[in-house]
């Protein structure tokens, strides 16, 4: 069975919730340059994706290579103070936080009254940094 995100999503749910639209297992292959069958049986080894696969896939597809290590557990979540707003924004969509929504999510780490985990760190800074271009007139998503 192959790795999943902490949301317990595939790579190929990963890349089309970021990506906002289908993506397909010839073009994930693509992206590895891998043929087809070779893919088709990678996809389903208990390594995959590996950390040099995510490189790969953030390359091909213009996304954060450290956020997907980290969703897949190559990295740890210690390395979220390493991103920057578009990285967390990421991180946030693969891991289906931003249903929840940011400004929600830091009420809840505000009254627990514990933010020293570093992805309560990095949502407050990302809350913070989304009421600010609320009030400047701007979006951020």
């Amino acid at each position: 069975m192959p790795r999943l995100n902490r949301a317990g999503k595939d790579l190929g749910r990963v890349l089309e919730w970021l990506l906002n639209r289908d993506v397909p297992d010839s073009e994930i292959g693509s992206a590895l340059n891998l043929a087809k069958a070779t893919y088709s049986r990678r996809k389903d080894a208990d390594d995959f994706p590996n950390y040099a696969e995510l490189l790969a896939i953030g390359e091909h597809f213009g996304l954060s290579a450290r956020v997907l290590q980290i969703a897949f557990g190559w990295r740890g979540e210690d390395e979220l103070i390493l991103l920057d707003v578009e990285e967390m924004r990421q991180y946030m969509d693969q891991a289906g936080t931003a249903v929840l929504g940011n400004e929600g999510v830091r009420r809840y780490i505000e009254a627990r009254g514990e933010p020293d985990n570093p992805l309560a760190d990095a949502v407050l800074r990302l809350a913070a940094l989304e009421r600010t271009d609320k009030r400047d007139g701007s979006s951020s998503s």
